[in-house]
């Protein structure tokens, strides 16, 4: 379980890395809008992040990993992934990260400030250099597909990409969900051994 749980971390982690290549090289004209960033807070199973306007109902039979647990767990995944003494860098919010006990799927939320990166003008751009990113290094990680699509959530259409993975003879499908707030991308990951259980996840989200 704790092996599984670094491995769907790890993803988390490429997520947020892979933006980090480049500078801004320039400012556009266009408005932007301002997010003061804070983190969520977990009531009665439910969380909720007023500021990025995330929330996610999971209710009862759900575990939330403490932030000692979540540190521990990517420490590993980097040690796995990049080598010992790798270091996760840049302006990130590392906000929840949640099991189902009967069924072991996942749910993370991660804001990611893309206001130093260059070119990253949507959603959609965002994902493709994810994807390619996961696809060049599949092999090591079990990526065995990735799709970009959109999704709806609480009535609003998100871009979303589609992630099949094979690890130890287990296949495991996670959907990489985004919302942009101004210079924030906001991705909630979702994994399952269950694809059809994604659905499911999916509806107890929403956007504001």
């Amino acid at each position: 379980m704790k092996k599984l749980l670094a491995i769907l971390i790890a993803l988390m982690m490429i997520l947020s890395l892979c933006a980090c290549s480049e500078e801004k090289v320039g400012e556009g004209e266009e408005e932007t809008i301002e997010i003061t960033p804070a983190r969520g807070a977990v009531e009665n199973g439910n969380f909720k992040n007023e500021a990025f306007g995330v929330s996610f109902e999971a209710g009862e039979n759900w575990y939330f990993l403490t932030d000692e647990e979540i540190a521990t767990a990517m420490g590993v995944a980097a040690e796995e992934m990049y080598g010992e003494g790798a270091e996760i860098t840049g302006d990130h919010i590392y906000d929840l990260y949640c099991v189902k006990n009967e069924t072991n799927a996942t749910v993370s939320v991660n804001h990611e400030n893309l206001g130093s990166i260059s070119e990253f003008t949507d959603a959609n751009y965002y994902l493709e250099t994810v994807m390619t990113q996961l696809l060049s290094s599949g092999v090591q990680n079990g990526v065995v597909d990735a799709i970009i699509s959109e999704i709806e959530v609480s009535g609003i259409t998100a871009p979303c990409l589609d992630i099949v993975l094979e690890y130890s003879g287990t296949t495991i499908y996670q959907k990489l969900i985004t919302k942009q707030s101004g210079d924030w991308m906001t991705t909630v990951t979702m994994a399952s051994l269950d694809e059809a259980e994604l659905s499911d996840l999916i509806a107890k989200l929403s956007f504001e």
